[in-house]
């Protein structure tokens, strides 16, 4: 009695049911069997590049991580920007070391002198001469009382500070490259478990049609699950929406144009280590204390600032200058002779303003001085806080990726049974809804774990100041 209700049926599906629900065909060339027949599309492999392609109406281009990270090396528009800045601070450098050469001018000039000679009312001679002059000058500031010195310092660590700038981008260039790259891979197979998704609503929709149809559905049932199809396919246009968005921030920090449609290559992620976990949160601070290249930046900030302090105290040194110049000197007609001039100057005075405006502007410093100082403490404080945070969650994500793992096999299992009971005449179609949409939240959670512990080994690697592409693919393996 059973069989011939069970045949009724899909002979009243096979002929009366619509041959495409939603937008993707699931008409069967075989007569279903048992009501399990249903679902037996919803397993089949995706064509996920091509349904994105189809979709989003562009080619897609694949790539994978270790290339992102090389191109984004190359034409991130932050590290161009850095790189220019440090390369104008070398050459400031280089400027105030220039200032300890001496002064090198040379000039010559020639005069002609026409005219009378008078002594009272008498004339005494007429004259007609040519005068001509040759002369070098040789001049020397010295070190202006030590303030070039200290100058040629503070030129020295504003270098050093913009050379750790451009490392530090460089590095958070890296971090963000990466994490863009999980996050649209993540997006990527959200789409896929979307598709599937949408599979099973369909096919849960040619079931209730079909039940309905030979009287052992309501309506009720059809419209619920037409709900269902359309929600299915809300959320895969959301999902291919966001997939767009992260490609767009993939190629915008890499540089390249900002409609590249990248498409990574993996079909699949898996947890990528890249720390130790034997490391304690004083050992990664550690770390971090002496490799953070913005840590650095600051230091060498401090260290320029302490010498303009100090170029500023100068102003109350003597300041002595020489010259030498070599010169000769004559007539056309009585021919040139030479002159050697040697002089030495020295200048003191009591500073700006009778040293009040020198000590006033050397106090302002030292505030100045005091101020980066606690910003370094609270930077130190602040990547102690995050390295505490991403040292903790680096444990937990690893256990939730386990146990999202487990709910995934969980769930699969109470699809298969839920559709073998359907099939048994033992269970109601609500109970396969239900199972299947908590197997596509599972899917969901156990990728988002993934991916977050994938970001947070990133993360851990830039808050210790040592990340660069080797230790970024050291595990990778597309």
């Amino acid at each position: 009695m059973k069989n011939g209700i069970i045949i009724t049926l899909f002979l009243i599906f096979f002929f009366a049911a619509p041959s495409n629900a939603g937008i993707y065909d699931f008409t069967d060339t075989e007569f279903e069997k048992s009501f399990s027949e249903y679902y037996k599309n919803t397993d089949k492999e995706v064509q996920l590049e091509y349904e994105i392609a189809k979709f989003l109406e562009q080619q897609q281009t694949p790539v994978s991580l270790d290339e992102c990270l090389d191109v984004a090396m190359q034409n991130n528009f932050g590290i161009k920007t850095k790189f220019e800045t440090y390369k104008s601070s070398e050459y400031g450098y280089k400027n105030a070391l220039s200032k300890f050469l001496p002064e090198l001018s040379y000039s010559w000039y020639s005069i002609y002198y026409n005219g009378q000679v008078l002594v009272g009312s008498a004339l005494v001679d007429r004259f007609n001469e040519t005068a001509l002059s040759s002369i070098m000058l040789v001049r020397h500031n010295l070190f202006e009382g030590g303030k070039q010195i200290f100058d040629a310092k503070v030129a020295k660590y504003n270098k050093f500070e913009q050379k750790e700038k451009l490392n530090f981008t460089k590095e958070e260039t890296l971090k963000f490259t990466a994490i863009y790259y999980w996050q649209l891979l993540q997006a990527k197979i959200n789409i896929e478990i979307h598709i599937k998704n949408l599979y099973e609503r369909i096919a849960q929709l040619k079931l209730t049609e079909s039940l309905e149809i030979a009287g052992l559905g309501t309506k009720f049932d059809a419209i619920r699950q037409k709900s269902e199809v359309a929600s299915a396919k809300r959320s895969l246009v959301e999902a291919m929406n966001e997939f767009r968005l992260r490609q767009a921030k993939l190629s915008n920090i890499m540089g390249i144009e900002v409609e590249t449609t990248l498409y990574p290559i993996e079909k699949d992620v898996q947890p990528n280590k890249l720390v130790d976990e034997n490391l304690t949160i004083d050992d990664l601070y550690k770390v971090a204390s002496e490799n953070r290249k913005d840590i650095k930046a600051i230091r060498n900030k401090i260290l320029a600032m302490k010498n303009e302090r100090r170029a500023i105290y100068t102003e109350f040194s003597p300041k002595p200058r020489v010259f030498y110049q070599f010169q000769n000197q004559g007539t056309a007609r009585a021919g040139l002779g030479e002159a050697n001039v040697l002089g030495l100057y020295v200048d003191v005075n009591l500073g700006q303003n009778l040293g009040v405006g020198t000590i006033t502007r050397a106090k302002a410093k030292t505030h100045e001085i005091n101020s980066i100082e606690y910003d370094l403490i609270s930077k130190l404080r602040d990547i102690k806080e995050e390295l505490l945070d991403s040292y903790y969650n680096s444990k937990l994500l690893l256990k939730r990726v386990e146990l999202t793992d487990e709910q995934v096999d969980y769930a699969t299992q109470s699809v298969k049974l839920a559709e073998m009971r359907l099939d048994a005449g033992t269970g109601i179609l609500i109970d396969v809804i239900q199972a299947q949409s908590q197997k596509t939240i599972a899917r969901i959670e156990h990728l988002q774990a993934v991916i977050d512990y994938n970001i947070n080994q990133v993360e851990i690697l830039f808050d210790e100041g040592i990340i660069d592409i080797d230790k970024i693919i050291a595990n990778y393996k597309p």
